[in-house]
């Protein structure tokens, strides 16, 4: 391997080592007391380092937002070969609550600190081409879920929107109150089956 090509190696593995401090820093302490100077230290990096990869701690928040969305979108999209609606929609609640237990940290930065400390959040200084992005990949993982919906009979088109927002504060809200608890399995389940039976009616 030449020097050129251990280099961009390198830099790749101290890019992803940086990434796993900062999630880790602001799951841990949130968006708005997580300073560079901490993730720097848990990245074992000198803080002049840190910034030759992100300029700003505003950066890194919204590179992680990004990798936690394509994640959940990835998720959600392959869910779309069930046999039914009904089905598809059993499936997407699934992997929904298997993101939040497979990716704790990705799921706070997405679900609870981005809201928890939303006005902070919305004042990110990074280019306009990153938020876009963000909201684009927020805007794919509710419309692979919202797809379901739309094979819905009894959901009229006027109240999908509304619907999805509240089966998704639903969802979030299973896993904020009950993750931490023994009998998180049996409310996602029970979770599940109301709002299956909600949006479905009763099964056949």
């Amino acid at each position: 391997m030449g020097t050129a090509d251990r280099r961009k190696r390198e830099a790749r593995q101290r890019r992803a080592s940086i990434l796993d401090a900062a999630r880790k820093v602001f799951w841990q302490r949130g968006y708005d007391r997580a300073t560079m100077p901490q993730i720097a230290e848990q990245a074992e990096l000198a803080p002049g380092t840190l910034y030759l990869y992100f300029p700003s701690k505003d950066a890194l928040y919204v590179e992680l937002l990004a990798e936690g969305y394509e994640l959940l979108r990835r998720r959600l999209q392959q869910q779309h070969s069930a046999a039914s609606p009904r089905q598809a929609g059993a499936r997407l609640i699934d992997a929904f609550f298997g993101f939040a237990r497979e990716y704790p940290e990705y799921f706070d930065i997405i679900f609870f600190i981005r809201r928890r400390e939303g006005s902070a959040v919305l004042e990110l200084k990074v280019p306009p081409d990153q938020l876009e992005r963000i909201n684009a990949l927020e805007l794919a993982c509710r419309e692979a879920a919202g797809e379901v919906l739309q094979q819905v009979d009894r959901v009229r088109p006027e109240q999908r929107q509304g619907l999805l927002n509240a089966v998704w504060s639903m969802l979030a809200g299973v896993v904020f109150y009950f993750r931490n608890q023994d009998q998180i399995a049996e409310v996602a389940e029970a979770a599940k089956g109301l709002l299956l039976t909600a949006i479905f009616g009763p099964e056949q």
